[in-house]
């Protein structure tokens, strides 16, 4: 009886122990001058704690990791919504370069749901970005759709290019996951002062037959908001949504040839809330002058219909002076 409830006790400590998860970084893929043990160490801790958390469905506890005030605040909103566990207890990775520090990609994780609002792949792919000494500044799951990813790299035309792609990458990344957030104050920070916000929608009117509604005449309105009139808006949306998913696919890149810090996103996006549901096209204007605060210049949503019709919004349809 003794030996079965040392045996008992025994079982109940390793279910306790929390089981580690080690990253390491690819060999010859780690700039000189960069902490390498430094930034796997704290990779290592981040994923640890990540998978521990997901296990027990508990709330992230980030003592002993080295993570940026507003990283630590947008992987806790994002955790609220939807909680994960990794996939491996060992990494090994690549890495890319941005003008921060590095991207670490191909971490493969399994997503948990805390209720049935979610509605993408549960299988997805972890991204973190870290100073060359290992600060932690940014922890977001990939976009699914992982050809736009590979498409946007290929297109690079230069050292300095292929970098402005990789953070325009993290940077959209984070973006769509400020939606599904419902981070106003992230995306308050991402948007220019004077930012300029257009909506499409179709018009249709029609007459009434004796069966059904004619569809007799459609028309474009578009709809300019400031970023105060943007924001408002928003902030009630997400007041009026319990559920709310935002998709990004089929993305495009262009850089302004006369700016090279001026770049054009183009990209699909899904939205889906509790009480409405659309699908659209979105143009992003992106200032990628000040690499530690990106800024989006114009937002542009047009209807597929419109898109059908008048074609979508580019980065030739603006002047920036």
């Amino acid at each position: 009886m003794k030996r079965y409830i040392t045996c008992l006790l025994l079982f109940f400590i390793l279910l306790s122990v929390k089981a580690d998860v080690t990253f390491r970084f690819a060999a010859r893929t780690v700039e000189a001058g960069s902490d390498k043990e430094a930034m796997e160490r704290n990779m290592s801790a981040l994923l640890t704690e990540i998978h521990a958390a997901g296990e027990n469905g508990r709330d992230l506890d980030f003592s002993g990791i080295d993570i940026e005030e507003g990283a630590r605040e947008r992987l806790a909103s994002l955790w609220s919504n939807v909680r994960f566990t990794c996939d491996k207890p060992l990494y090994i990775s690549k890495c890319l370069y941005d003008c921060q520090g590095v991207q670490v990609r191909g971490l493969f994780i399994t997503m948990h749901p805390v209720d049935d609002t979610y509605s993408q792949s549960l299988n997805r792919e972890l991204t973190v970005s870290m100073t060359p000494n290992g600060l932690i500044t940014g922890v977001r799951p990939a976009m699914e759709i992982q050809e736009d990813v590979m498409k946007i790299m290929s297109e690079g035309t230069a050292v300095t290019d292929l970098r402005q792609r990789r953070e325009l990458l993290k940077f959209v990344e984070d973006f769509r996951c400020y939606y599904n957030e419902r981070n106003l104050d992230a995306l308050e920070k991402i948007f220019s002062d004077n930012a300029l916000i257009i909506t499409g929608s179709v018009i249709t009117k029609g007459r009434q037959g004796t069966e059904a509604t004619i569809r007799e005449e459609a028309r474009v309105k578009y709809k300019v908001q400031s970023k105060k009139e943007y924001l408002e808006n928003l902030a009630r949306v997400f007041r009026n949504n319990s559920r709310l998913d935002v998709k990004f696919d089929r993305i495009q890149v262009a850089m302004n040839g006369a700016k090279k810090d001026f770049y054009g996103v183009t990209l699909h996006q899904s939205w889906t809330s509790s009480g409405y549901s659309d699908e659209g096209w979105l143009f992003l204007y992106w200032d990628l002058s000040d690499p530690d605060q990106p800024k989006i210049l114009i937002r542009t949503w047009q209807e597929d219909d419109i898109v059908q019709q008048q074609g979508v919004f580019n980065i030739n349809d603006f002047f920036i002076p």
